[in-house]
């Protein structure tokens, strides 16, 4: 019946709007809401909607919307600790970006470079890119884990005598201030700190790190309390913001849209279209039925592969799940999966915890070596369960590699 609809839908639209006008989703729209989704931790939702705005931009010829998409691309893989994956979308971005008139997107993506290189330990390239891109905070911070404290007070005083802006001077008091606080004189970090105004969230984690050095524990946990306060206030501004945005564009598109309908409109064409809004009614009605229930569980699979638990247990590091991560595991793997486990324990009634988390974490790709340090056993026993585990559910012999790809299709 929803087919039916569909079909008579798509069939009405073509038959009688051949002067309607067609959505069109721009690259600015693209790259908002792919940030949106980033700030979210979305991961995957938004390198999908980044390489969207890539390939509408790359038609389009706009460099600086390139540049922009693969800088986005970029901070999401240094979020997530990919850092040739970072570094790649950072040099295309800075080779679109020099197409572009102007240096602060190109010191930006510098600064990000730098930023890559510096988590990664590589300290002479970081201190090259920061460099480039004129963040001689970055390049403080550096020469203070090397231990030339002195260079890095000269070059962020240096830094404030130059025409910078009062957001700029802000960091550098800031900067200059940690850089005291570390080194105990806490009198001059106090000065350099009084040139910040009271808004500024950082200015509380500093002060509390003064109070910690001066023994004022209750001092210390007042200005700690603050800070966390300001960061969540900020956080929700800046969601509010972008949701207010996001609405914006789209009731701003869907207004042009129907003015532009009402003005190619004429009188005797009103009942048609007053039967083809029924229909549409009906047929979109359908449709958002039929589709909801076709994309739910795929929705839910990406947010699920960009939530916590499951990066958690893809961690390659030595740790041992303790039972409330197992649970919280297998809680999240029904929520995705509903008919997983039932359609499972059809075919295996006595299946074990043992056996059902390992079914957990092929369903969600961990490589068998992480499954036997989770399970706490070897290699070589985890390809045994494995080998057994598809001989309990197909009663054939076979190898670990089709016991995998038949719990990933089932």
């Amino acid at each position: 019946m929803y087919k039916t609809g569909i079909i008579f839908f798509i069939y009405l639209l073509v038959a009688c709007s051949s002067g309607g006008r067609k959505e069109v989703v721009t690259t600015r729209e693209l790259l908002q809401q792919a940030a949106f989704y980033g700030d979210r931790l979305q991961f995957l939702p938004a390198l999908d909607t980044y390489r969207q705005a890539i390939s509408l931009a790359e038609r389009e010829e706009d460099s600086v919307a390139l540049s922009f998409a693969y800088q986005g691309m970029g901070g999401i893989f240094r979020n997530q600790s990919l850092k040739q994956e970072a570094l790649q979308s950072g040099k295309r971005a800075l080779c679109y970006a020099g197409q572009i008139t102007g240096d602060s997107l190109r010191m930006a993506i510098y600064r990000d470079m730098g930023d890559v290189y510096r988590l990664s330990g590589e300290a002479d390239s970081a201190f090259y890119y920061y460099q480039m891109g004129g963040y001689r905070i970055g390049q403080a911070k550096i020469l203070q884990q090397r231990g030339n404290s002195e260079e890095a007070e000269i070059l962020l005083k240096a830094e404030l005598g130059q025409g910078v802006s009062e957001e700029g001077k802000a960091e550098l008091y800031l900067a200059l201030a940690d850089l005291q606080i570390s080194l105990g004189r806490l009198e001059e970090a106090e000065n350099n700190l009084s040139h910040l105004p009271s808004s500024h969230p950082h200015l509380y984690i500093s002060l509390s790190r003064i109070a910690e050095s001066r023994g004022d524990s209750l001092q210390a946990d007042f200005y700690r309390k603050n800070y966390y306060h300001y960061l969540s206030t900020l956080r929700q501004e800046k969601e509010q913001n972008q949701i207010a945005q996001l609405l914006f564009t789209s009731e701003q598109r869907t207004w042009e849209n129907r003015l532009s309908n009402a003005q190619k409109t004429q009188k005797g064409y009103i009942y048609l279209w007053i039967t083809l809004l029924i229909f549409c009614g009906i047929g979109i009605w359908g449709y958002f039925r039929y589709w909801k229930r076709k994309t739910i569980v795929a929705l839910s699979e990406a947010e699920f592969q960009s939530s916590e638990v499951y990066q958690r247990f893809h961690r390659k590091e030595e740790w041992k799940p303790v039972p409330k991560d197992w649970e919280e595991l297998l809680q999240a793997v029904n929520s995705v999966y509903p008919e997983f486990r039932e359609r499972l324990k059809r075919k295996i009634p006595k299946l074990s915890e043992q056996e059902w988390r390992m079914c957990c974490l092929i369903k969600m790709d961990v490589p068998p070596s992480v499954i036997a340090m989770l399970l706490c056993c070897t290699n070589q026993a985890i390809s045994m369960r494995r080998v057994r585990l598809y001989q309990k559910i197909t009663g054939e012999k076979g190898t670990p590699e089709l016991c995998d790809a038949f719990i990933r299709d089932f």
